[in-house]
Order: C-alpha cells, then structure tokens, then sequence
C-alpha cells in the first residue's frame, strides 16, 4: 500500500464537538486493513500515525502507532491514556488518519468503508498487530 492509493483530505473542528451532531448521511468506519498494510509496507517513512474524524479532528482524535511504541495498545481505555482515545466510525464526518513523517511533515487522508463498528481492530487477534 502507497500514499498515492489514499486520498488527501482537509481537517476541520466542531466547535461545540459531536455530541449534537445527528444526522445520517452515510456509515463510514476507519477501513482498518488499508490501514494496516500502509503501516506495515510505509514503517521506514513514518513517525506517527494518528486517526479521527477529519470534520472534527480537535475532539475525535489519537495516536494508534508510533515508530518507537508501535500500536499503542488500549485504544479508547482509560486504563492506560496514552493519546489514543479517537472516533472510529460516523454517520456523518469522515474517518481520517494523519500520517506524520520522519522529516515533521504530516498529511491528512481518508481511510474508511463502509460499516458502522467504532471498535478498533487493528491490534488483530489475541492482541496481536496485523
């Protein structure tokens, strides 16, 4: 998987966050496989990663892996914050991801399909990454 397969998007902010927010447009989750095979074929290029709702980055996003930690384990628990609280999946926004590279250059991109399921599944089975 290559950058040019992902398309740029601008992020924006609610100013009143989400919690308002209840129209149906459409149900995008975060397509964690594409997001996955660029992590494993880009890891050499990259620093961060991050992942939210681009028409509401400030409140909906997180850190899911880093080139010194890797996958951070406890998306969404409050067991161990370590930034990873994000939003996975809407009926409204687009889920997003911004890859930050070894040179402190970042670009946005959408990375979703369609579906509905906020989970995180990154971590594979039993834990496991990809």
């Amino acid at each position: 998987m290559d950058f040019v397969d992902l398309t740029p998007i601008a992020l924006g902010h609610t100013p009143l966050g989400t919690r308002n927010q209840l129209p149906e447009v459409h149900a995008w989750q975060l397509d964690w496989d594409k997001l996955a095979r660029l992590i494993r074929d880009n890891q050499d290029v990259m620093a961060q990663v991050e992942a939210g709702l681009a028409e509401d980055w400030l409140n909906t996003h997180g850190t899911i892996w880093d080139s010194t930690t890797g996958y951070h384990r406890y998306p969404n628990d409050n067991r161990e914050f370590d930034d990873t609280v994000f939003w996975a999946a809407s009926t409204w926004a687009t889920p997003a991801i911004v890859v930050t590279f070894h040179n402190e250059i970042s670009q946005a991109f959408s990375c979703y399909r369609v579906g509905k399921d906020p989970d995180f599944h990154y971590l594979g089975p039993l834990g496991r990454a990809h």
